[in-house]
């Protein structure tokens, strides 16, 4: 589970990397990049195994994603240097993934969901 947290951290900032080098300071466009990078994969490597991907259900997972790219975004914003902002983004991603499986952190489901 922590090479879970550790993949969702990389492959978020990659995709948000990518997206920055191709389109410049867009947020939508590093926000793209990254999540559909993290969150792709992760549900690509769950249906290859044959498991409800995690993204649909309640696990803290898209957030966290979201949360490092901003923070990724916002300090390129205020002129940090991209090696800075990537650390900061995987670290910060990997953190909260690591800390809300550690806890059992989950996001609300909606009414009326099949569970």
């Amino acid at each position: 589970m922590k090479f879970d947290a550790i993949g969702l951290g990389v492959f978020t900032i990659i995709g948000a990397t990518f997206a920055y080098n191709l389109v410049g300071l867009n947020f939508l466009a590093i926000m793209l990049g990254g999540m559909l990078t993290a969150v792709g994969g992760g549900i690509l490597r769950d249906v290859l195994v044959i498991q409800v991907p995690i993204v649909f259900v309640k696990e803290f997972y898209i957030s966290a994603s979201f949360i490092g790219i901003t923070v990724f975004y916002l300090t390129l914003y205020f002129g940090g240097e991209l090696y800075s902002a990537t650390i900061l983004g995987i670290t910060l991603t990997t953190t909260l993934r690591l800390i809300a499986m550690k806890f059992n952190w989950n996001l609300p489901k909606a009414k009326g969901s099949l569970d």
